[in-house]
């Protein structure tokens, strides 16, 4: 008897996907190599700049490396024709708990998850090949509703309006341009109800660039609904056709990166700066959200004295049921261990970004800063807290802020709580101090 229905195709079979092969490795002490390194592993070793004698004193840490290189090579192939800054890890989709509040749920917006089966599967190529000669098999793909309704959500997110008519837009005025887009400034054009003309700050966004467009909806809700003196405040969205604007609390000093990079900044000003972060840390992680990207690039400056977080597109909300996450995300040289470990983690991560910041202040740059990515991952695993230049002309309540933040253990690590009582913030100046600093990177950087 035939199972086939009348006017079914039968689609030719394909190989398995989305297996997961297992290999069995260990290390050899004797020999002083790996047994058993599938091929990619092997190759990525070879090129890692992780010698010989680092391999033999923590094997384990160069296996962890191994792994989670790996999972962020797949996440980037996944979405290959928007390759992201390589030291930017994504969110993995199958990780994230189906009933994270800050995802558009059923009763607030269409469900991203939902596939239409109804309408079957379509032969489609990779988009790379160009199908010219007879004997070309296509792979077949299922149709999903998701960019549609990920974009239907950010609409409904968007403000109605023409944002022509509400600002004058210096498209030439670039304050910063990425893969995913830039960032403009733009003056009210209404300023007869404000003491002088404010600006804003306007994040153009290619939709078709974005990889992740499920961050964008994150960081929108982030910001619309939960605003602080220490958070960089928004105003607006538009959706305008492929693009979304994300209009912007405008802060003139730029980002802490500049200051970072171009300056030295004494010990009080950087506690000025880790107080006013962790004001910010401290309320969203009252309201168990973490941030998963603190790092001076993600910080801006005023040339009044304010210090704002922003960035929160790889924001994530806990909740009762997920109190801890274990997805990959962040940018590798500020990741905790226990990311790099791919446990479990929770709150603490950002505690440990934010150890990595002052290291930043400190030094000019983060730790490893031209080490390759394997190579970064391995060092975190096997050392913990980094090496400091010149620790030891540092003040004492400094050195044990460094480590309340950079303690491998989290049960040890501190708390923004515990943190905001610490002695070395009793030592910050006034945040007009930073105000020379942020002129003289402007102007190192050629910056108008």
């Amino acid at each position: 008897m035939s199972l086939k229905k009348d006017n079914e195709v039968l689609m030719p079979l394909e190989n398995p996907f989305n297996m997961d092969q297992n290999f069995h490795v260990e290390y050899d002490k004797d020999k002083k190599e790996f047994i058993g390194l599938p091929k990619l592993w092997e190759q990525l070793l070879d090129t890692s700049d992780i010698s010989k004698s680092e391999q033999s004193a923590y094997p384990d840490a160069v296996l962890n490396s191994l792994k989670t290189y790996q999972m962020t090579i797949k996440q980037q192939n996944s979405t290959a024709k928007f390759m992201m800054v390589e030291t930017t890890i994504l969110e993995s989709d199958e990780s994230l708990p189906s009933s994270d509040p800050l995802t558009p749920s059923a009763d607030s917006s269409p469900n991203l998850d939902s596939v239409d089966e109804a309408d079957g599967p379509s032969l489609t190529t990779d988009g790379e090949d160009d199908v010219d000669g007879p004997g070309i098999r296509l792979r077949h793909q299922v149709v999903t509703k998701h960019d549609a309704e990920v974009n239907a959500a950010l609409k409904a997110l968007a403000s109605p309006g023409d944002p022509y008519k509400k600002y004058d837009i210096d498209i030439q005025n670039k304050l910063g341009a990425g893969a995913s887009g830039t960032v403009c400034l733009a003056r009210y054009k209404d300023t007869t109800s404000m003491v002088s003309p404010q600006m804003v700050a306007i994040k153009m966004m290619d939709l078709n660039r974005q990889p992740k467009k499920e961050l964008i909806i994150s960081e929108i809700k982030v910001m619309k609904l939960h605003r602080h003196e220490n958070i960089v405040n928004f105003l607006d969205c538009y959706h305008l056709g492929e693009e979304l604007w994300v209009v912007m609390e405008y802060l003139d000093g730029g980002p802490l990166a500049d200051v970072v990079t171009q300056t030295v900044m004494q010990e009080g000003q950087m506690a000025a700066i880790c107080l006013e972060c962790l004001k910010a840390l401290q309320f969203l992680h009252e309201r168990n959200i973490i941030h998963r990207d603190i790092k001076s690039d993600n910080v801006l400056l005023s040339m009044i004295g304010s210090v704002k977080l922003t960035d929160f597109g790889f924001c994530a909300q806990l909740s009762g049921e997920k109190s801890k996450r274990d997805t990959m995300v962040g940018t590798y040289s500020w990741m905790a261990p226990e990311v790099v470990s791919r446990k479990q983690y929770g709150k603490k991560i950002d505690i440990w970004s934010l150890g990595i910041m002052v290291i930043e202040m400190i030094e000019g740059q983060p730790p490893y800063l031209h080490e390759r990515p394997l190579k970064i991952l391995y060092l975190i695993g096997a050392k913990g807290k980094p090496t400091i230049k010149e620790e030891n002309k540092l003040s004492i309540e400094l050195k044990h802020f460094i480590d309340r933040c950079l303690e491998v253990d989290v049960d040890k690590r501190s708390s923004s709580a515990d943190l905001l009582k610490h002695p070395f913030l009793k030592r910050a100046m006034p945040l007009a101090t930073l105000r020379p600093l942020i002129k003289a990177a402007r102007k190192a950087l050629g910056k108008s």
